[in-house]
């Protein structure tokens, strides 16, 4: 790369000021704007019923940090207790063993087997999912492959899919053809923030399908503009949009998304 060319992208969501650091190294300069809002949806029917799976083995769906986030936000307390109309704490029968285990860091649950997209999904739960028991059960790039990993596991649910209000309908439906009964719990909600940006960029970082949404309802872009999709359910969404070349991150994370970009810009020269 050129030392006197630097390349402008936009990012439609936050970016770690390390990761901006790292590409501005490399001649990149990563601005950010959010096209969407997230907000958590908190009810107290929601609560009782993430209280009642607490206490369940229960096979569960994470396909966006945002659901994991809103879960460990706002329905776990920071004690680590149950919510049931009011805090309490231990379930019945809990031993004494078994509260120490969970002093010494861990919510007590019979534990939950979870499927999660790879990438910044399962990152958090590492991050905050030490709430709740849990075991990974099985991981995928997007959300059809992660359904078909749940088929391939054969199974029979009924299956708990935490989710936002704009889910994509890939998963559910896959599942349904199957048999595989499925409870979606919607614990957050997208609204589209839309903002002209007023300049030209080289590139732009898109991470949902709904920031491409809100993104194209008011601005256009220059032939010359790349896109980098964070996967390909967000790379489809971008096709209906622009004939942009698109460029899709190869696996669904912030980090690995800065990385193709700084790759391509290396590369084109």
């Amino acid at each position: 790369m050129p030392s006197n060319k630097r390349y402008r992208i936009l990012s439609t969501k936050a970016v770690d000021q390390a990761l901006i650091t790292i590409a501005a190294e490399q001649h990149i300069d990563i601005e950010a704007k959010r096209f969407i809002s997230i907000q958590p949806l908190v009810t107290d029917s929601l609560k009782q019923r993430i209280h009642q799976l607490f206490q369940e083995k229960a096979t569960v769906i994470f396909t966006s940090v945002n659901a994991v986030e809103a879960l460990h936000d706002h329905y776990l307390h920071p004690e680590g207790k149950y919510y049931y109309s009011s805090w309490m704490a231990f379930p019945p029968n809990v031993t004494d063993d078994e509260v120490e285990a969970y002093k010494q860091g861990g919510f007590f649950s019979p534990g939950w087997k979870v499927y999660c997209l790879e990438g910044a999904t399962q990152q958090a739960l590492k991050q905050h999912g030490d709430g709740f028991r849990h075991t990974i059960s099985g991981t995928a790039a997007n959300a059809a492959s992660l359904a078909e990993e749940i088929i391939k596991n054969e199974e029979k649910g009924p299956l708990v899919f935490f989710c936002g209000d704009k889910r994509r309908d890939e998963l559910p439906d896959l599942l349904r053809q199957h048999n595989i009964p499925l409870e979606e719990l919607i614990v957050y909600e997208t609204t589209e923030t839309p903002a002209e940006t007023g300049q030209e960029y080289d590139g732009i970082l898109f991470l949902s399908p709904s920031a491409v949404e809100s993104f194209f309802s008011v601005n256009s872009l220059p032939q010359h503009t790349v896109c980098f999709s964070i996967g390909p359910t967000t790379a489809r969404v971008l096709q209906q949009y622009t004939g942009n070349k698109i460029i899709t991150s190869t696996s669904p994370s912030m980090e690995q998304l800065v990385l193709s970009t700084i790759s391509y810009f290396n590369n084109i020269n």
